[in-house]
C-alpha cells in the first residue's frame, strides 16, 4: 500500500464492488458498507506504515522504510519530511473518493451503453399537441372551499392558466376535489392515452416522510386515470447512487404498483434517445427517455418541499428528475435554473398535482424535517403551481429564480397571489407562509461555488457522489441506522435490565449478579496485576482510559449472558492465553517488560478482550444479517477465517517470524487454524466474518496501544508486529472452537442470551 499503488487499486475496487454487488444482488447499504469498510483497511494500514509504526516487508519493497515504501522515495525522491501533514491527510481522504469513483465510473459506462441514435426535438413531443385540450370550464365548478384563478399565462399556446388548493385531513378526498375544480381528470385524460406520472422518489429519503411524493396520491391519481381509461405509467430516473428500485423499494412504491397493476418505470432502464433542445440552448442535444416523447399526458407530481440548491423543489425541479443519465451534476454546469426551464418547455406537465399532504422544510430536499401541512395543489401550469406552492411556503415566487425565469420566458404564470383566507382552515401549527427554508442568497452563493467547482474537468463524478452520497446516504447510513440501536439496546438490556417493562425471575437477578461479580475480579485481576507487573509506572493515558472501557462493555456484556456460557468463556480463554503467550515468550517472538513469563495481568486481559469480542461480534452479525452482503454465499462458511489464515500466513513468513518460530510454535498455530475451520463450518458466514473483523480490530488495536506504553516488545524492533495482531482471529477461533467442542456454543446468540431478544410489534 502506498500513495501510487492505492488511487488505482481502490479505482478497480470499486468498480469491483459495482460487479459483486449486481452478482450478489447487494443493496446499496451494502455497497456503501463494503467500500467504506475498504478504504478504513487502506487508510489504516497505510497509517501505519507511514508513522513507521509497522515494518514494510512487502516482497521486493522490504530494504524501504514504511514511510519511504509510502512515498516510494527510491523513485521519487520525495521523503516523508518534504510533504505537510495536511497534504497527507488530504490523500488518505481520498481514498473513499477512488473507490466511489470506480464504482460510480462503471454505473456511467453501464448507462451510456443504452444510447439510441434517433433524434427528436419539441414538434416530436406528444403531450405538447395535448396541452391545448386543456382549456377552461374549471370556473363553473369552484366551490366556496376552493381558491382557483384563471389568467392568460402560457403565451405560445395562449390557454387560460386555473389551479386549485384544497385543505383537508382527508388526501384523497383533496386530491379528487382538486382535480374536479379544473374540470377533472376527463379534462387532461383521453380513453387510450398513455399517462406518465412523474413522482419523486429518487429525489428522496425513504425513511423521511415529506421528502419523496406520497403513496397515497399516487393511488389516487391511478384511481382517477384508470376511471377515464387512461394508463398510467408512474416514473423516476437513476441518480448515481439513489438507484430507482431500491428506492422504490424501500418507499413502497414497488409493493404498491404490483397490488395497484400499475406500471412501474425507472427512465434510466429504458429507451434513451437524443433530444435536440436548440440552437443556444443550455443544454443543446441532450439524452431523455423515449418514454418522455411517447406519453400522451404528463402529470408532475412532486412533494412540497424546500431545497438547499433551488429554494425550492416543486412541479418545475420535478421534471429535472427525468433525464435518464445518471450524471446529473454536468446540469449544474450548465446553469441548473436553465436546465430547469428548458425541461419544462419541451416536456410540460399537462397537469400538476403538488403533494402538500406531509411537505419537507428546512434544509431540503433529503435532510428536510416534516411538515403536516393538510394541502394538495394542482393546476394546469406548472409555473402558477409552482408559484402558488412557493407562497404557501413563504417566498417571494420572484425570489425563485427558475420560477422568475420561467414566467419571463412565458412558459407560464407566476403573477396570481393566493389568498391564505380562502382556505377552510388556517394550518394549526402557523406553518402557512412560514415554513422553514434555505436562504436566497445563500442558496445563490452554493449555485455559484457549484458552476465554479465544475468547470475543471473530471469534477462531475466527484460532485455527483458528494451530492448522493454526503447528502442522501448520510441520512440512511447503516452506522447510524443499525450501530446507535444496537449501543442504545446494550445499555438497556446491560445497565438497565430490571426496569419496567423487563420482568426478571429471581434466578436470571441471581445469574446477573454472580455475571456481574465474576467479571468484577476479572477487573481486580487485572488491577492488582497491573500494579505487580510494575505496568502502572510505564502506562498512557490512552492504554488505560482504552482498558476502563473494555472493562465496561465486558460488564454490561455479561448481564446478558447464561453463566455457564460466561463462565467456559472465561476458563477457556484463561486456559488458551497460557498456551499462546507461553509458547510465544518461550520461542523468544515476544517479551513482557513486566514479568518473565504469563502473569495475571496478561490473563486477565485476555479474558477481557475474549468477553468484549463476543459482545461486539453480536452487534456485528446483526448488521451484516442485515445488509445480507453474504446473501448469495451463505454456503462459503469458512471463506472469512480462510482470508485471515492466508493472510495470517504471508505476513508471519513476511516479517521473519517463521524462520525463528520454534516446532511448538508452529503446531500450535496449526493446530489453532484446524480448530478455527472445524468452528467456521458450523457456523453462519455473517457470525464468522463478524468474529474475524472484530478480533482483529480489538486485538490489533491492543497490541498497539500496548507496544506504545511500553508494556511488551517484541523479537523484531517495530511497534506493532502485523503478524502478532493477525493471531487474535486465531485465538478467538481457538478458543470458540475449544468451546463448542465441550457442548457449548458461544455462537448461538439466542441460546446465550440471559433473556430472550425484546421485539417491538410496531416497530416491525
Amino acid at each position: 500500500m502506498s500513495f501510487l499503488i492505492d488511487p488505482p487499486l481502490l479505482l478497480l475496487f470499486g468498480l469491483a464492488i459495482n460487479f459483486l454487488g449486481r452478482r450478489m444482488q447487494w443493496s446499496r447499504h451494502a455497497k456503501i458498507v463494503v467500500g467504506l469498510a475498504i478504504a478504513l483497511i487502506f487508510i489504516i494500514f497505510s497509517s501505519l506504515l507511514y508513522t513507521d509504526i509497522i515494518r514494510c516487508t512487502f516482497p521486493f519493497f522490504s530494504h524501504l522504510t514504511g514511510s519511504e515504501f509510502m512515498f516510494h522515495s527510491d523513485i521519487t525522491h520525495i521523503t516523508k519530511s518534504m510533504v505537510p501533514g495536511s497534504g497527507v491527510l488530504f490523500l488518505f481522504l481520498l481514498y473513499p473518493v477512488c473507490i466511489f469513483a470506480g464504482y460510480a465510473s462503471a454505473l456511467l459506462m453501464e448507462k451510456r451503453r443504452r444510447i439510441y441514435p434517433e433524434t427528436y426535438s419539441y414538434s416530436d413531443v406528444k403531450s405538447k399537441k395535448r396541452k391545448s385540450n386543456a382549456i377552461t370550464g374549471a370556473n363553473s365548478s369552484v366551490s366556496s372551499a376552493d381558491t382557483i384563478t384563471s389568467s392568460i399565462i402560457d403565451r405560445s399556446l395562449l390557454l387560460p392558466s386555473v389551479y386549485a388548493v384544497k385543505r383537508g385531513k382527508d388526501t384523497r378526498k383533496c386530491v379528487t376535489d382538486a382535480i374536479d375544480s379544473l374540470g377533472g381528470m376527463g379534462k387532461f385524460v383521453q380513453n387510450g392515452d398513455k399517462v406518465l406520472v412523474k413522482v419523486n422518489i429518487c429525489g428522496g429519503v425513504p425513511e423521511k416522510i415529506g421528502t419523496f411524493t406520497s403513496i397515497e396520491v399516487a393511488d389516487v391519481l391511478a384511481d382517477l386515470i384508470l376511471s377515464v381509461g387512461g394508463e398510467p405509467i408512474f416514473a423516476d430516473a437513476d441518480m448515481v447512487w439513489v438507484k430507482f428500485w431500491q428506492a422504490a423499494t424501500d418507499s413502497g412504491y414497488v409493493d404498491w404498483a404490483k397490488k395497484k397493476g400499475v406500471r412501474l418505470v425507472n427512465l434510466s432502464e429504458t429507451k434513451i434517445v437524443n433530444f435536440n433542445f436548440g440552437e443556444g440552448s443550455a443544454l443543446g442535444m441532450e439524452k431523455v427517455s423515449m418514454e418522455m416523447m411517447d406519453a400522451d399526458v404528463i402529470i408532475s407530481v412532486p412533494t412540497m418541499k424546500t431545497h438547499l440548491l433551488t429554494g425550492v423543489t416543486l412541479a418545475m425541479k420535478n421534471m429535472y428528475g427525468t433525464f435518464p443519465d445518471v450524471d446529473k451534476a454536468k446540469y449544474h454546469r450548465k446553469s441548473i435554473e436553465s436546465t430547469i426551464i428548458e425541461v419544462n418547455s419541451a416536456f410540460t406537465p399537462n397537469l400538476v398535482i403538488i403533494d402538500g399532504s406531509i411537505g419537507g422544510e428546512a434544509i431540503g430536499p433529503l435532510s428536510a424535517s416534516p411538515v403536516y401541512f393538510e394541502t394538495i395543489i394542482a393546476s394546469n401550469d406548472v409555473v402558477m403551481a409552482d408559484s402558488i406552492a412557493a407562497q404557501m411556503m413563504g417566498y417571494n415566487p420572484l425570489e425563485i429564480v427558475h420560477i422568475k425565469m420561467a414566467y419571463e420566458a412565458g412558459l407560464g404564470d407566476s403573477s396570481a397571489r393566493f389568498d391564505f383566507s380562502s382556505q377552510p382552515y388556517r394550518h394549526a401549527g402557523g406553518k402557512d407562509g412560514n415554513w422553514e427554508r434555505p436562504d436566497p442568497l445563500i442558496k445563490d452563493f452554493y449555485e455559484w461555488g457549484i458552476e465554479l467547482i465544475l468547470m475543471f474537468p473530471g469534477w462531475e463524478t466527484l460532485f455527483n457522489i458528494g451530492a448522493d452520497f454526503l447528502l442522501y446516504d448520510t441520512s440512511r447510513l447503516p452506522v447510524f441506522r443499525y450501530l446507535v440501536p444496537a449501543i442504545l439496546q446494550l445499555l438497556h438490556d446491560g445497565v438497565y435490565m430490571n426496569l419496567k417493562g423487563i420482568k426478571s425471575t429471581t434466578g436470571d437477578i441471581t445469574r446477573r449478579v454472580i455475571n456481574v461479580t465474576l467479571i468484577g475480579l476479572v477487573a481486580l485481576g487485572c488491577a492488582v496485576g497491573y500494579y505487580w507487573d510494575g505496568y502502572i509506572w510505564r502506562s498512557t493515558l490512552l492504554f488505560e482510559l482504552s482498558y476502563l472501557m473494555a472493562i465496561v462493555v465486558a460488564a454490561l456484556a455479561s448481564a446478558r449472558m447464561k453463566t455457564m456460557h460466561l463462565i467456559a468463556l472465561l476458563a477457556i480463554s484463561s486456559l488458551a492465553c497460557y498456551l499462546v503467550e507461553h509458547t510465544n515468550i518461550s520461542a523468544g517472538l515476544l517479551e513482557y517488560t513486566g514479568s518473565a513469563d504469563v502473569s495475571l495481568f496478561t490473563i486477565s486481559g485476555w479474558i477481557v478482550m475474549m468477553v468484549v469480542i463476543l459482545q461486539l461480534s453480536d452487534f456485528l452479525a446483526g448488521w451484516l444479517r442485515g445488509l445480507a452482503i453474504f446473501k448469495e454465499i451463505r454456503s462459503w462458511k469458512v471463506l472469512p477465517f480462510a482470508v485471515a489464515l492466508i493472510i495470517f500466513a504471508l505476513f508471519f513468513y513476511w516479517e521473519g517470524y517463521l524462520a525463528i518460530a520454534d516446532s511448538d510454535v508452529r503446531t500450535m498455530y496449526a493446530a489453532m487454524a484446524v480448530l478455527g475451520i472445524l468452528y467456521s463450518w458450523k457456523h453462519s458466514i455473517e457470525w464468522n466474518a463478524s468474529l474475524v473483523a472484530v478480533s482483529l480490530a480489538v486485538g490489533g488495536y491492543m497490541e498497539l496501544i500496548g507496544s506504545m506504553a511500553g508494556f511488551w516488545h517484541y523479537h523484531f524492533p517495530e511497534t506493532l508486529a502485523v503478524f502478532f495482531a493477525l493471531t487474535w482471529a486465531l485465538n478467538t477461533m481457538a478458543v470458540h472452537g475449544l468451546a463448542y467442542l465441550l457442548g457449548i456454543d458461544l455462537g448461538a446468540a439466542e441460546e446465550r442470551h440471559l433473556l430472550p431478544r425484546r421485539h417491538d410489534k410496531k416497530m416491525e
